[in-house]
């Protein structure tokens, strides 16, 4: 079983941000916990092999706050052996006291936001760290949790291969099992979509796009880092299990505002609003915002984007078992294995590193009509 936890606050919005996240409501985070944790106990109780705390930024929350919640947590669930259990942060929330609250909690891996290594990119991404409270952040966590991966943007207006293998050293300097490496997209309602559709900012160039994506994998790869999904890399061990579960298709239950649950084919996203999330959950209420069914040709497609993201790929058992006939995909694959995208197995199918840089002109190659 797998659970997801949503913490909405954070110190500022980032302009490239569309996740559920506000900036400021500190006056709320004492009835916010309250709130979570009232959901929280109507969850099935577990046992749980993955837990995962994101936003926003969770360690916005005070010490105080933080040890309320997770004991509330540990009050109503329980964990399975070798449980895996993550908290996101950010360097500019980052300090000793949290990460001991959170360890002490049962939290056992960190994700911190890194974001660049450079300062004016930290300026420009809206971030309220520095690079050096970035190094500094790493340290502290490493010294009560065991396990700390960092996330870095790439793709950034004006960046070249030298400036990302700066970014890439952090990994090293810090020695680092794990590494998120996203690509800065601009999306609808974000300050940065509304920048570009003035002009302001411009998409990145193709193939430099495809000279940076280079410059991570060979970098990552270097450090034994490998690559298990389109922006993850780790050493043997230490990939996300939470997020495998995603990809996987697994279910999980959820809380919190904006939280997403997939449980036998039904997926409910809550209230997206903290404040109205609050009342409905004090109220009794569950604060459903929407409810869907999810088709088999929803499991089949999410099984083709999700699974072709992995560096497995797609189980070919898993196509199987919701109703995709080889005889169709098959010739397919076939074809784009001859173009070196696809190696083409008897148990997966999965993208090459050159179809990795086309992964969404062969995903929709792939899919069912």
């Amino acid at each position: 079983m797998h659970l997801y936890l949503h913490v909405p606050y954070c110190a500022a919005k980032c302009p490239y941000c569309d996740f559920n996240s506000v900036a400021g409501r500190d006056q709320e985070h004492a009835r916010y916990v309250q709130a979570l944790l009232a959901e929280v106990r109507r969850l099935p109780r577990g046992p749980y092999d993955t837990v995962f705390i994101g936003g926003g930024t969770p360690t916005m929350l005070s010490a105080r706050h933080l040890e309320q919640l997770l004991s509330g947590i540990n009050r109503h669930i329980a964990l399975a052996d070798g449980y895996e259990w993550t908290c996101e942060a950010n360097p500019g929330s980052a300090e000793a006291e949290r990460f001991r609250v959170l360890a002490a909690g049962g939290v056992n891996r960190l994700s911190l936001g890194v974001q660049s290594t450079h300062d004016s990119r930290l300026r420009f991404l809206g971030r309220v760290h520095s690079a050096s409270e970035a190094d500094h952040a790493v340290a502290m966590a490493q010294a009560h949790i065991p396990r700390v991966s960092a996330d870095l943007i790439m793709g950034l207006p004006g960046q070249d291969a030298q400036e990302l293998r700066e970014d890439l050293r952090f990994y090293q300097r810090h020695g680092l099992g794990h590494a998120s490496v996203y690509h800065l997209t601009y999306e609808p309602g974000t300050e940065f979509h509304a920048r570009r559709g003035r002009g302001e900012l411009a998409d990145i160039d193709p193939a430099l796009s495809r000279e940076l994506f280079d410059v991570v994998w060979d970098g990552l790869t270097a450090l034994g880092l490998e690559a298990y999904e389109t922006s993850n890399f780790s050493r043997p061990g230490e990939e996300s299990r939470h997020n495998l579960a995603y990809w996987h298709g697994r279910d999980y239950q959820a809380a919190g505002a904006g939280a997403v649950s997939t449980v036998a084919g039904v997926r409910i996203t809550r209230e997206k609003h903290s404040g109205r999330y609050i009342e409905a959950i004090l109220a009794g209420h569950d604060a459903t915002w929407r409810t869907e069914m999810l088709s088999a040709t929803d499991h089949l497609t999410e099984a083709w984007m999700l699974g072709l993201r992995l560096g497995r790929g797609v189980a070919t058992a898993r196509l199987a078992a919701l109703g995709d006939r080889e005889e169709r995909w098959r010739p397919l694959a076939a074809g784009l294995a001859a173009e070196g995208l696809l190696t083409l197995g008897p148990e997966h199918v999965a993208l090459t590193r050159a179809g990795r840089v086309l992964q969404d002109e062969i995903t929709v190659r792939l899919l069912p009509g």
